[in-house]
């Protein structure tokens, strides 16, 4: 990777899916960087999922580390539940 300040590597995209079923933590399926997280959030939004943009950072580059298709790990359900509670108050506020 060429040298890049931290200004330069907080514009890049990046871009996480999680998978939820029943009780159990989230499962990671996919993370992606620059050009492909743009393909894949193009690809999850004309799927009709829900997108949020510009949304803990420390945790997409925390999940960054986890392979796919496994639990994240116990150390990040703090943050996870602190993004879910804020997603709750959004999708309660109508926006």
């Amino acid at each position: 990777m060429a040298n890049l300040d931290k200004r330069s590597l907080q514009k890049i995209l990046r871009a996480c899916a999680l998978q939820r079923r029943g009780g159990d933590a989230p499962i990671v399926k996919w993370y992606a960087e620059g050009d492909a997280a743009k393909r894949l959030v193009d690809l999850a939004k004309s799927q009709g999922v829900t997108i949020e943009e510009g949304q803990a950072e420390d945790l997409l580059l925390a999940l960054k580390s986890v392979k796919l298709d496994t639990f994240i790990p116990k150390e990040l359900y703090l943050a996870m539940a602190r993004l879910y509670a804020y997603l709750i108050e959004k999708k309660e506020r109508g926006e």
